[in-house]
């Protein structure tokens, strides 16, 4: 079958492509590597308790959980971002103002309603994401504070998602820096009792985390209804559902958010079959996915930008420069790739060893990054390409993709490796990296079928 691509006219990226793509990029990274190093410095001040191994592993126990939730709400809101960014190439700003106001009100209701559900089942939560006797009551601790923020993070997510569709990525980066900056501050103000302050642990940790999260609504809603931003609130503007709008909003965002679904709650299962390893060696798995959450930041980044770009340049009805713009995104996300792979393999043990003055775990640690350094190629593909093909409205490729590798290849290999023939909880990062490689693989290879050109052209007929 031959491809739609091949009857594009080549385009080369320009300087002004390159600019709008490092525009959203580079501030979006910024904010993502702020946020995931401040949250590796909260698992580094809890390696530093007396007898932390329980509570670092009921943190990882927790995270999962706490993934699912807000992975769910970001995911959605990549509906909110393809469709302002498509407004915004079409020439359409009020519609686009109208996304943004649509996206707030379903999401503040989302809120509200994950909170309750997450603070009342807390336990049986923690029991069934495997938290051990041991790790329980520090698990559900953790997981209701956090919780207590949900509603906060939905309304700031959605406002992200908006700011994002229109290119601005510059004030969503300010206001989780000055988040993130709090959580640390307080975090360790709470976890090791300064200022007057009882030292609170585990407690403590989840309680500044929630703290850096109020911190970013009341900046974001201040945006949104102050700001004077193309997306931002204006007198007269109506928050009554449009259909028109909301179904191009939910025609991204439900199968997006399904997809997170799918991916954290096979990320779930996975923990809970990595949890029966001894608590030490859990701990040393955690440590290392706390360090491997920084490598995604750059293709996170890299799948912002490409949705956005994509969304714009199909909204003026160029699919050759929104292949060319792809092309160079996922460029620039491999060449991040190698680099992070690079450290993780040379500096390993040095970096883990940050985390917990306990030889064995550190180096049971860096063991586990050297394997994660594997399926970096295919994380730095998945990401900006799955991002391209949601901005093109193909939505479901990247939802078959995520479920075929992760419940084939992450959970079901992962319980022969470690339950069936015991090799321990390294197996799993083997696992992992199956899992990046295959998913990358099957966006890549839709992404060149070309099936999005011939779908962004006719959805641009109907919309018409």
């Amino acid at each position: 079958m031959k491809s739609a691509l091949r009857d594009l006219p080549a385009y080369r990226p320009g300087k002004q492509d390159v600019r709008k793509f490092l525009s959203i990029m580079l501030p979006a990274l910024v904010e993502l590597v702020i946020s995931q190093v401040f949250g590796m410095v909260d698992t580094m001040m809890l390696g530093n308790v007396p007898d932390s191994a329980p509570m670092i592993a009921a943190v990882g126990i927790a995270t999962n959980p706490i993934n699912l939730i807000v992975c769910v709400m970001t995911a959605f809101c990549i509906g909110t971002t393809a469709a302002i960014a498509w407004y915004t190439g079409a020439g359409e700003p009020d519609n686009a103002r109208c996304a943004a106001r649509q996206s707030l009100v379903i999401m503040t209701a989302a809120g509200l309603v994950l909170t309750a559900i997450a603070i009342l089942f807390a336990r049986p939560m923690m029991r069934f994401a495997g938290a051990k006797p041991e790790t329980l009551d520090f698990a559900v601790s953790y997981y209701r504070l956090i919780a207590a923020g949900f509603f906060f993070q939905a309304i700031t997510i959605s406002v992200t998602a908006s700011l994002r569709g229109i290119g601005v990525t510059r004030v969503p980066m300010l206001y989780n820096l000055a988040s993130a900056s709090v959580n640390v501050l307080f975090n360790y103000i709470l976890i090791y009792g300064k200022l007057g302050f009882p030292a609170m642990g585990i407690s403590g940790a989840a309680l500044a985390t929630t703290l850096s999260k109020i911190v970013a609504f009341l900046s974001a809603v201040s945006i949104f209804f102050f700001g004077r931003q193309a997306i931002s609130y204006r007198r007269g503007d109506s928050f009554r559902p449009k259909s028109v709008i909301l179904k191009r909003i939910f025609r991204v965002g439900i199968t997006a958010g399904c997809e997170q679904l799918l991916l954290q709650s096979g990320a779930v299962l996975t923990t809970k079959v990595v949890a029966t390893v001894p608590t030490v060696d859990f701990a040393a798995n955690q440590i290392a996915g706390s360090i491997e959450g920084l490598a995604w930041q750059p293709g996170q980044a890299c799948n912002a930008a490409s949705t956005t770009c994509m969304g714009q340049a199909l909204g003026e009805g160029r699919a050759d420069k929104a292949h060319g713009v792809t092309m160079m995104i996922w460029c620039t996300s491999l060449c991040f790739g190698a680099v992070i792979a690079a450290v993780f393999l040379l500096f390993g043990e040095h970096i883990t060893a940050l985390y917990t003055p306990d030889s064995d775990i550190a180096r049971n640690a860096a063991r586990i990054l050297a394997i994660t350094a594997s399926g970096l190629p295919g994380v730095c593909t998945h990401l900006p390409i799955a991002g391209a093909l949601r901005g093109a409205g193909d939505t479901k490729t990247p939802l078959i993709a995520s479920f075929c590798s992760l419940w084939i290849f992450r959970l079901v290999l992962s319980y022969l490796l470690i339950q069936v023939l015991g090799y321990g909880v390294a197996a799993a990062r083997v696992a992992i990296a199956a899992d990046q490689t295959v998913r990358g693989s099957i966006n890549l290879i839709r992404y060149f079928c070309g099936g999005w050109v011939k779908r962004a052209n006719t959805s641009k007929i109907k919309e018409h």
